[in-house]
């Protein structure tokens, strides 16, 4: 596979993984700042046992990183570039468009 394939593919991979509401909105809230797994919960509106399941997902892409504080593990996000590309992607799909 040459290198421009292997890009297109980590590219699809990214976008498999955002391919979820409550995945896009965890990538949103470590946008704006490093949470737990229970700061997520709340904030998403998902289970924990769901969220972690989520939050694995992203670790596994390494677009999230979590270190452990105390009792807890606070995920923030690997690089700014995810967060702005959901971003984005909101923005897109909230923009007004012109009935042709």
């Amino acid at each position: 596979m040459d290198q421009g394939t292997r890009r297109l593919e980590r590219t699809s991979e990214l976008l498999k993984a955002l391919a979820s509401a409550a995945r896009l909105g965890i990538v949103l809230e470590l946008s704006s700042a490093p949470r737990c797994v229970h700061d997520l919960t709340e904030r998403v509106g998902t289970s924990q046992s769901a969220t972690s399941q989520h939050l694995r997902v992203l670790r596994n892409l390494r677009l999230v990183e979590g270190r452990r504080q105390g009792r807890e593990v606070i995920y923030q996000l690997t690089d700014e570039h995810v967060g702005r590309i959901v971003a984005d992607a909101l923005q897109h799909v909230t923009e007004r468009t012109d009935d042709r």
